[in-house]
């Protein structure tokens, strides 16, 4: 439902093709308009409510020319099968699907009859919505809230739309793919990594299969799955598979240190912020240090001479422990693939609170690892003559 207003050239703003049909019926209306003033100080004191702030130019467009009453209910046709829940006191309307819709955000969570379990989960730290219902979550939430007395969610995060190739995606012009094929072809943790690395928050983003396939190539099989294969094999090889202990702090090693920290700030605060696409350039920062580390140190070249094994076990040492680093901070963006590399690594699956508590450098003792060959086969493409 629109207002002539919202309508793009007498159109739905969203489906250009369908012409839209004037209503005129009798509804109940929720009074949106005594909320304005609250809506906007609360907007004003918590900037950070609509993430990222790119999206509430049209939040505060709408509070300055007053917001205005919205309809509740829709009436029940004549001689039609009635869909909806009845409006209280008057079976001749149903609620307005929107309302309805928004308040099993909290019967989800126990609203009203588990206390216990809604207290647990409301208010919801984020509720991620996409830019096309912008209005409803971040006016008319708030105030249905505020009406019940009850608590607002922290942050309401909001994404752009997803093109393919470039173009809309669209049912009826068959131009769409399959998320199960994507990811039966190339992996789930493959697909994970790909959106949120080339899709941001701040706008729409575009899917393509040879996008995918270069940074599965590049990022994941060349700069995480070459290190890890690198540095269990060379442990492998060099040391029996045992992970030895460093006895050299030199810069490129303290080096090493100081990316892995500053990884691990910048993740967490970009993560927190659900700039995801950046938080991962901050952890590749320390797989493609961790990787440039090798080719200055040329491990392989320290085993050939013996006076040099201490050195070389600092390498190692490194390298695995930066490894492991990077292990966790993937996880929440690639969960099986976090474990694969603590599995390659001699170490327990990845879980809750790691990222706090083993994220800092030799908070883990490693002692062997258990090389599985690598974790992204390279894609072959073939090229055009």
């Amino acid at each position: 439902y629109y207002t002539d207003n919202e309508l793009v050239n007498g159109r739905c703003p969203n489906h250009p093709s369908i012409t839209p049909e004037w209503l005129e019926e009798e509804n109940y209306f929720f009074a949106l308009s005594k909320y304005t003033d609250i809506l906007r100080e609360h907007l004003d004191a918590h900037p950070e409510f609509v993430t990222p702030s790119v999206w509430r130019g049209d939040i505060d467009a709408l509070i300055r020319e007053g917001l205005r009453d919205f309809s509740v209910s829709r009436q029940v046709k004549e001689g039609a099968e009635p869909w909806g829940i009845p409006v209280p006191g008057d079976p001749g309307h149903v609620m307005y699907v929107w309302y309805d819709a928004l308040t099993t955000y909290l019967t989800a969570v126990g609203f009203p009859h588990d206390p216990e379990r809604f207290d647990h989960y409301w208010p919801a730290d984020s509720q991620i919505i996409g830019k096309d219902i912008t209005r409803f979550h971040i006016l008319y939430w708030p105030a249905m809230l505020m009406s019940a007395g009850l608590p607002f969610p922290r942050r309401i995060v909001v994404h752009g739309f997803m093109t393919l190739e470039g173009q809309k995606i669209s049912k009826t012009t068959g131009n769409s793919v399959a998320p199960v094929d994507v990811v039966h072809e190339f992996g789930a943790d493959a697909v994970r990594y790909y959106v949120m690395r080339e899709m941001t928050f701040t706008s729409d983003g575009d899917f393509s299969r040879a996008a995918l396939i270069r940074r599965y190539n590049n990022d994941l099989g060349n700069d995480l799955g070459n290190l890890l294969n690198r540095v269990v094999s060379m442990i492998g090889r060099y040391r029996n598979g045992s992970v030895p202990q460093a006895s050299i702090a030199g810069e490129p090693e303290l080096d090493v240190r100081e990316t892995a920290a500053i990884a691990v700030a910048d993740a967490s605060r970009l993560i927190e912020n659900w700039e995801l696409d950046d938080a991962l350039v901050a952890v590749w920062s320390l797989l493609r240090r961790s990787n440039q580390y090798l080719e200055e140190r040329k491990p392989w070249a320290l085993a050939k001479d013996p006076d040099l094994a201490g050195l070389l076990d600092t390498v190692l040492a490194t390298a695995a422990e930066a490894t492991r680093i990077a292990g966790i901070l993937v996880a929440p963006f690639m969960p099986e693939t976090a474990n694969r590399i603590m599995d390659q690594l001699g170490l327990p699956p990845v879980v809750a609170h790691d990222w706090s508590l083993r994220t800092g450098w030799g908070s883990v003792d490693m002692e062997a690892v258990n090389p599985q060959g690598p974790l992204f086969p390279r894609i072959e493409v073939e090229t055009q003559a």
